[in-house]
């Protein structure tokens, strides 16, 4: 089920990008001052420091994806429940459930901040 509809342009270009490992296209999603707030790593500041940790962070996975199963919004809030799903250098599927808060200016145009939350890995299966 996706949510697309629901969630703004930007945040659907966000997830559209991360899943096809478009790094360009990431960075294009914030604002230069942006913040990427990632639980246990440090935060990345700006559009391109964003995108370079993102990369960073699936670079070990040769295969990963988010799916969007719920959304909810607030003027310029975004909440995002997502399942993270990915297979290990060894094959091995795995997925964890996850929620990405995100700010966006007030037009709506760009993010300007990411709060990454996520749950311990489990198998897949």
């Amino acid at each position: 089920m996706t949510h697309s509809a629901e969630m703004p342009a930007v945040v659907v270009r966000y997830f559209a990008a991360v899943n096809a490992r478009d790094w360009a296209g990431i960075a294009g999603c914030f604002t230069e001052d942006a913040e990427f707030w990632m639980l246990g790593a440090r935060t990345a500041h700006g559009a391109a420091e964003i995108a370079e940790q993102l990369r960073k962070s699936l670079e070990p996975l040769p295969e990963t994806n988010d799916e969007v199963v719920r959304v909810a919004t607030d003027g310029t809030m975004v909440l995002a429940e997502l399942v993270f799903r990915a297979r290990t250098p060894a094959g091995e599927a795995f997925e964890m459930n996850a929620a990405d808060v995100f700010e966006l200016t007030p037009g709506g145009e760009a993010i300007t901040r990411v709060s990454n939350w996520a749950g311990s890995p489990r198998q897949r299966g």
